[in-house]
């Protein structure tokens, strides 16, 4: 009872600090991840830790199966969308204020989506 407790308690720590240093800097590339997994793999083995290394063959297996290295084109994509979306919000809000009539405050609507179109054409003609 005692030793499978232990056991499951071992094994449950090992996959928290397992994910915790194979995701710990999202910048750090797929390649340097699976080669540090591969070296604590080599540490359990070596140790004779079979629940550690059994934890971070499983990490290897997720970091090759989900790990994508960032590309600046998918940044740069999702940049465009979110400004698009800003553009569309305060088209909305200016709609809005157009019917409640507010000279004031279809002003401030039109200076807000005039700021929001510029910053827009900028992402588009990077």
């Amino acid at each position: 009872m005692k030793l499978s407790l232990f056991c499951s308690l071992s094994l449950a720590v090992s996959g928290v600090f397992i994910i915790e240093n194979s995701f710990a800097d999202s910048r750090q590339g797929c390649a340097e991840r699976r080669a540090e997994i591969i070296r604590q793999i080599d540490r359990a083995e070596a140790a004779d830790n079979v629940y550690r290394q059994a934890g971070l063959e499983q990490a290897l297996a997720n970091v090759e199966r989900y790990c994508r290295e960032p590309s600046a084109e998918d940044d740069h994509s999702r940049a465009i969308r979110k400004a698009e979306a800003e553009v569309r919000r305060r088209q909305n809000h200016l709609k809005a204020a157009r019917q409640y009539g507010d000279v004031k405050v279809i002003k401030k609507h039109e200076a807000r989506l005039e700021r929001a179109e510029e910053k827009l054409q900028r992402l588009v003609d990077e």
